[in-house]
């Protein structure tokens, strides 16, 4: 009687679980507005844009907010000590756009990490009533922003976090950026983060803009200073200090391709899993069993109730009970694969690499664990983090 009644708990588990992700991935997207939709009185915006070693994705990245619909902004782009030719290219866009301002970065201080000191010495020099703090990987639609603008006038807004397209081109971003995506949704859930009642704060540090005030009543990136997973830390100061935050989907409004190869991808998310659950085991126990079960419960059930049916003496009602539940579960996890691929835009067959993505995913996780928890710290953009210096 252990099997069917295991095999029943893994069922209704997983069952919840998957709605729950499949509910996620359908969650609404702000719409491009033009500029003729703007409010009255239109504020200011400062797009502040940290970059090291970005001569991939600099120029197009500026000339898309360059090309914004809207009336008044400045852009502040900060060149964080790169070894490429960044700086360069920076300065031949400034040359021929005067709302557009290059900083050249000063040396990290051993307290910081890198990205927020950057953000922090572009703040310096902003004049916006709003500040935009955008990726450097990031392709902007023209109406992105008098869109986003009149989105946190008219709802009166403090911060607003929006999930840009994921471009994926090679196999390995095919196979593994769904999962993890699919995954964080399911985690944090936008309707817990967006109510005010919730202590359920997460942000996408691709594209976060948040009221000028505000900011400098949290004490911006001072604040934060030490933080690898800076999004979710400003998200939680926003809301623990009573502020509105809200995080939507914003694939019609900006795009972007976060890693190319699957050392990018290895090196990205090993910095960001583990400090973004909090250090926490309990969580990380958690997460791996429940992807675990994900991946293959389904197999395991099935496998289970044929084997079982020919080679045991296993009550033939209990292995029925078995093998419907493994059905169910597998046509569940086939179409959550399926819909996470398709909002990808990606040819159906990727729907069945979801177990692979899962496996490795999986060690992802454990190895940002390791790094975090052992010393050895994480590194991004030639940089290392050391446990002291992570949160």
């Amino acid at each position: 009687m252990l099997v069917p009644t295991v095999s029943t708990v893994i069922f209704l588990f997983l069952t919840v679980l998957l709605l729950r992700v499949i509910n996620a991935t359908g969650q609404n997207d702000i719409l491009p507005l033009s500029g003729d939709e703007l409010p009255e009185n239109t504020p200011m915006v400062s797009i502040i844009v940290p970059m090291r070693n970005e001569q991939r994705n600099a120029k197009r990245c500026l000339e898309s907010l360059l090309s914004q619909n809207y009336p008044i902004f400045e852009i502040i782009a900060i060149d964080d000590r790169s070894e490429d030719n960044t700086l360069r290219i920076l300065k031949e866009l400034a040359s021929k756009h005067s709302n557009l301002k290059v900083v050249e970065g000063k040396p990290l201080p051993k307290d910081w990490v890198g990205k927020n000191h950057a953000i922090w010495q572009g703040v310096q020099y902003a004049k916006g009533e709003w500040l935009l703090f955008t990726d450097a990987d990031t392709v902007s639609d023209p109406n992105m922003l008098p869109s986003v603008i009149n989105y946190v006038v008219k709802n009166n807004i403090d911060m607003l976090s929006i999930s840009p397209f994921q471009i994926l081109e090679t196999f390995w971003e095919r196979v593994i950026q769904p999962v993890i995506f699919c995954s964080i949704h399911y985690a944090f859930s936008r309707k817990k983060v967006n109510d005010p009642r919730s202590k359920t704060a997460a942000a996408n540090g691709q594209f976060i803009l948040i009221k000028r005030s505000v900011y400098q009543e949290l004490g911006g990136h001072l604040a934060i200073k030490d933080k690898i997973v800076e999004d979710f830390a400003l998200a939680k100061l926003v809301k623990e200090r009573g502020y509105r935050l809200i995080v939507l989907r914003g694939i019609k409004l900006v795009k972007t391709r976060m890693y190319t190869s699957f050392s990018e991808i290895w090196e990205g998310w090993t910095k960001n899993l583990f400090l973004g659950i909090g250090k926490k085991w309990g969580l990380l126990l958690y997460f791996t069993i429940t992807l675990f079960l994900w991946g293959s419960a389904p197999f395991i059930l099935l496998g289970w109730s044929i084997f079982g049916f020919f080679y045991t003496q296993i009550n033939p009602t209990s292995l029925l009970i078995t093998l419907t539940e493994g059905l169910v579960l597998f046509t569940l996890v086939t179409y959550n694969a399926w819909s996470c691929t398709r909002f990808f835009r990606l040819p159906s067959y990727y729907a069945f690499t979801f177990p692979l993505g899962i496996s490795i995913y999986i060690a992802i996780i454990l190895s940002s664990a390791y790094k975090v928890v052992s010393g050895k710290g994480v590194t991004w953009k030639g940089r290392r983090y050391r446990l002291q210096e992570l949160e």
